[in-house]
């Protein structure tokens, strides 16, 4: 992929990850060419690639448009992560290096800090939750699973607003949490490591998304 569709991939993803391209919104080429200061060719190609991550949907003769992500998605997302990031942990407990240790071990304070449960603090801890996962995938050391989790971990703004903001993050819980996986990682025991990831991933799912997927009989 060309620097100029790699520049247009990245900045209509990040528009579609924070909420300004919400689910529904038409994405026409003309203008996101114009608006991005590309030529139509790379914003096409940008949008092939957007579709392939499932975050656009296309139609004959309807156009791009910014893909509807519903809560089955996110349950989905959830399950994934909780797959993926159960097997980085148990590896990143053989590889993870004293320095990626205390980098968990600063964001674990930082997050451990956030006192107020306003719309400023849950998205504060959301990116250093964010940023504490994405550490231990890197920690594991294989590209093709941090290829993998770059779009899995990563999901748009507009729609965890549905379910978190009307609910504060047990932060407490959370906390200790990512301080056991790090313990466990800091001992090298693998399976400890493994366990507490997907334990960790399965309790932090939003309750209002659980209730609902309880209700379908998912």
């Amino acid at each position: 992929m060309s620097n100029a569709a790699e520049r247009a991939y990245q900045t209509i993803r990040q528009r579609i990850m924070d909420g300004s391209f919400p689910p529904g919104s038409p994405l026409r080429e003309e203008m996101l060419a114009a608006e991005i200061g590309v030529s139509r060719t790379p914003v096409r190609d940008a949008l092939r690639r957007l579709l392939a991550d499932g975050l656009v949907e296309s139609e004959r003769n309807y156009g791009t448009f910014v893909a509807e992500i519903t809560g089955d998605d996110l349950h989905e997302v959830y399950q994934l992560r909780a797959m993926l990031e159960g097997f980085a942990a148990r590896r990143a407990a053989q590889r993870i290096k004293p320095e990626e240790l205390a980098e968990l071990r600063r964001l674990a304070d930082a997050m451990e800090a956030i006192e107020t449960p306003d719309e400023a603090g849950t998205a504060r801890f959301s990116g250093l939750n964010r940023d504490f996962h994405m550490t231990i995938v890197r920690a594991a050391g294989s590209r093709r699973l941090e290829g993998m989790m770059g779009w899995v971990v990563q999901v748009p703004l507009v729609l965890l607003k549905q379910y978190r903001m009307q609910e504060w993050i047990n932060i407490g819980r959370s906390n200790r949490q990512h301080r056991e996986i790090i313990e466990a990682l800091a001992a090298r025991n693998a399976e400890w490591a493994g366990l507490m990831m997907g334990a960790h991933l399965n309790s932090t799912r939003p309750a209002r998304l659980v209730a609902e997927i309880e209700a379908k009989g998912g």
